[in-house]
């Protein structure tokens, strides 16, 4: 029951609280909720499970008294189902699954969970020291201790109170699993019980609020800073006045203005198929912008490689120029001197 209640409240409760708190133009849908089940067995004053728990620290608590208590505190309870005579022995509660009966012989002795004296005196009298560390809290106290230690209930409804914290501490996805058939066999399957189990379990309804529900949701800072590359000119952002006309701009730019897709006080509404074009054209919109500044960073690149060949060039140029004149300049004073000498000699 807790964890149908966490499911109904995740996938129904807060999904349609949110559609309120928003503003958005929604039709509710009806579901199933356990919450007076579940308050009535473990949550309100006087619940089932307190009751028992109650009935197992009184020395003089039967089984016949917790049934009569239990049947007293709730019989008008549209979730509890009282014996149909004093004879009886059985409760049954409607559980979100259907009806389960319970039976109220041994419940009290279950649920004090503690051990007979006699296993107690042959634990303590065992020469073996396994025997002894498995027992060994139970060998240490007392008659007076056992009565008050804690109940199997109240253990497990700890237990429980735990887990739940822990869940609803995280972010949940649900995973439902359907039994095909009764018998645990393969290739057997069994429609209506299949069906009767989509249908406890709020799987028909869960069907609907995702087909007309909004399961992509973005805060407008979230919407703008990740899909401003869509429409040329939109500032990031902590720049913009008016976020949640930005958001209105750009979803009617990319998804159209009739489609079905809203814009609350804080947040965007989409579905599925608006989430995946808008990421394709995303894509498309990056792939674009990288595509040019590849092509930038390209032919700068190819640039300054051209303009190093070239100043390389034109160093290499000058210096075998100026080899070359100075060389020929070598061999002219070399001939004028040769020809000085010619005519000096005559």
């Amino acid at each position: 029951e807790h964890l149908q209640q966490f499911f109904v409240r995740h996938v129904f409760k807060l999904e349609q609280e949110e559609y309120d708190l928003e503003s958005i133009d929604w039709l509710h849908i009806e579901f199933t909720d356990n919450q007076d089940a579940l308050d009535m067995i473990a949550n309100k004053p006087m619940n089932i499970i307190s009751l028992i728990d109650e009935e197992s620290k009184f020395p003089k608590g039967t089984d016949t008294t917790m049934l009569h208590k239990l049947n007293s505190q709730h019989k008008l309870n549209s979730n509890y189902i009282p014996p149909k005579n004093n004879h009886e022995t059985q409760f049954g509660i409607n559980h979100f699954a259907g009806v389960v009966y319970y039976e109220s012989q041994g419940f009290l002795e279950k649920n004090r969970d503690t051990l007979h004296g006699d296993i107690i005196q042959l634990v303590h009298s065992s020469r073996n020291k396994f025997i002894k560390q498995i027992f060994q809290a139970d060998v240490a106290m007392g008659a007076e201790t056992r009565k008050r230690s804690p109940t199997l209930s109240s253990q497990f409804k700890r237990s429980l109170e735990l887990l739940m914290r822990t869940l609803g501490a995280c972010q949940p996805f649900f995973v439902r699993c359907i039994k095909p058939n009764e018998f645990k066999k393969p290739m057997l399957f069994d429609r209506l019980l299949c069906v009767r189990q989509l249908r406890y379990s709020g799987m028909m309804e869960t069907i609907r609020i995702r087909r007309a529900g909004y399961p992509i949701r973005y805060s407008f800072v979230e919407f703008v800073e990740r899909y401003r590359v869509l429409l040329p000119g939109v500032k990031p952002a902590y720049k913009q006045d008016d976020l949640r006309g930005t958001c209105q701009r750009m979803a009617e730019a990319v998804l159209g203005t009739h489609d079905d897709w809203q814009i609350g006080k804080t947040k965007i509404f989409l579905k599925d198929h608006h989430d995946m074009l808008l990421e394709v054209e995303r894509d498309k919109a990056i792939t674009d912008r990288v595509i040019l500044l590849q092509k930038v960073i390209r032919g700068f690149k190819d640039r300054s490689n051209f303009l190093k060949l070239k100043n390389a060039a034109t160093l290499i140029q000058r210096h075998w120029r100026g080899h070359n004149c100075r060389r020929n300049y070598e061999l002219l004073r070399l001939g004028f001197l040769r020809l000085q000498a010619l005519h000096r000699s005559r």
